[in-house]
């Protein structure tokens, strides 16, 4: 009896220490299991059925693949994963449709952030995201009214006015000599402004330049081109979208003229322009350019180079081949990693006033460089991020880095 009593109780044992040990083995897989990431619903009102849609549909593919490489990693705040989610809607670069995109955006589809935005709809979106607490990361510049007072939760990731100065002056460099004519929209520019624009960025770096002023709308850029011809010309900068820069350089060939043609803002895929003004037409074309891996000014943490380089190579690989556009490498990943950043020094994936905090004055690494959010005297609150400001020519079937004049900071 007692024999079998020893045996129970040896059974027992080891039935009991083999529980722990299961329930031990359980607990170690249990955590050492990746915890699944929270997911970060960020908002992007775009035009995706307008004119200027050539930029709204060509960044959607990259923006995509760029989030997914970011999600294998993802970003941490108070030891949890946190991914972020795109979300875009069609603001029809126009007041009405960007409230009705921003409502969308916030109300529909919870997003907390909005992100990556660039046309014309900024006023409606701000009257849309700041009483309700969101965070809006956006461009400045023309149509652009900040006020620092009522606007608590706008960010300007990219400095559109500053870097239109900026990419003139990256110009000029690349084309000392020439005399440099301005075509820029009636848009009620006054001259007194253009007199002063001129003396403060133009005057001082010794360019010699023409404006040209044409009312909204226009097609028929004859007029200005014979004033530019007159005033002695030889590099054209135009202040005006993808419409407007092919119709003057398919017309500044066709009347004879071979000037180099800026225009602000990043290059649509090339294959727009040609369609409009020719191959021959478009040699000369200079716009933005946001090829990290080939800027010599601009120190872009090579993570960030490899992860968009990857994005292209997953596009050309996609689309059967080479993929070249690039300009979106500025907007959007610089956008969210601002605000990813701002979030690890707050300490908060919830609370605006805190994340806003940080963004004020703080200084972030992304996919455009290294630069520390400045603005405070120019637009009363340091909510201005920094430009490479590198811009491109278009040579052969392709375009070029032509140089930088990056803007590091702002008064």
């Amino acid at each position: 009896m007692k024999k079998w009593h020893s045996i129970l109780a040896i059974l027992t044992a080891s039935s009991i220490a083999m529980g722990i040990i299961a329930a031990g083995c359980e607990a170690k897989n249990q955590t050492s299991l990746p915890a699944t990431p929270i997911i970060i619903k960020v908002g992007l009102p775009t035009p995706l059925n307008d004119p200027d849609d050539p930029w709204g549909k060509a960044n959607m593919d990259p923006y995509l693949s760029w989030i997914d490489l970011f999600n294998r990693e993802g970003f941490q705040v108070n030891n949890k994963t946190y991914n972020f989610q795109l979300i875009a809607a069609d603001d029809r670069d126009s007041p009405e449709g960007g409230t009705a995109a921003a409502k969308q955006l916030i109300y529909s589809d919870g997003c907390k952030f909005l992100a990556g935005h660039w046309s014309w709809s900024y006023s409606a979106i701000s009257a849309v995201t700041n009483p309700a607490g969101v965070i809006f990361v956006t461009r400045n510049g023309g149509g652009i009214e900040y006020n620092s007072a009522t606007q608590l939760y706008n960010v300007f990731g990219t400095p559109a006015r500053e870097e239109w100065v900026a990419d003139v002056l990256a110009a000029h460099s690349k084309f000392p000599d020439s005399k440099i004519g301005f075509l820029e929209p009636d848009t009620g520019l006054t001259q007194s402004e253009i007199e002063q624009t001129s003396r403060q960025f133009f005057d001082p770096a010794g360019i010699v330049y023409h404006w040209e002023i044409y009312p909204a709308g226009t097609t028929d850029f004859g007029t200005n081109i014979h004033g530019f011809a007159q005033a002695g010309c030889s590099l054209i900068y135009t202040d005006a979208g993808f419409d407007t820069a092919a119709l003057f350089l398919k017309q500044r060939w066709d009347a004879g003229y071979k000037w180099p043609v800026a225009q602000a803002g990043g290059l649509a895929d090339l294959s727009t322009y040609t369609a409009v003004c020719g191959s021959e037409a478009v040699q000369g074309l200079i716009g933005g350019y946001f090829g990290i891996w080939d800027f010599k000014e601009t120190k872009v943490d090579p993570k960030y180079v490899d992860m968009c380089q990857e994005v292209m190579r997953e596009l050309s690989q996609k689309q059967g081949n080479t993929y070249a556009y690039n300009d979106w490498i500025g907007w959007l990943p610089s956008h969210v990693l601002i605000l990813a950043q701002a979030m690890q020094k707050a300490g908060s994936v919830d609370d605006p006033d805190a994340i806003m905090q940080a963004i004020r004055g703080g200084t972030f690494d992304t996919t455009a460089g290294t630069f520390t959010m400045s603005g405070e005297k120019t637009y009363g609150s340091p909510v201005v991020f920094g430009c490479p400001c590198a811009i491109c020519i278009v040579q052969g079937n392709g375009a070029v880095y032509l140089s930088e004049h990056p803007v590091n900071s702002i008064p």
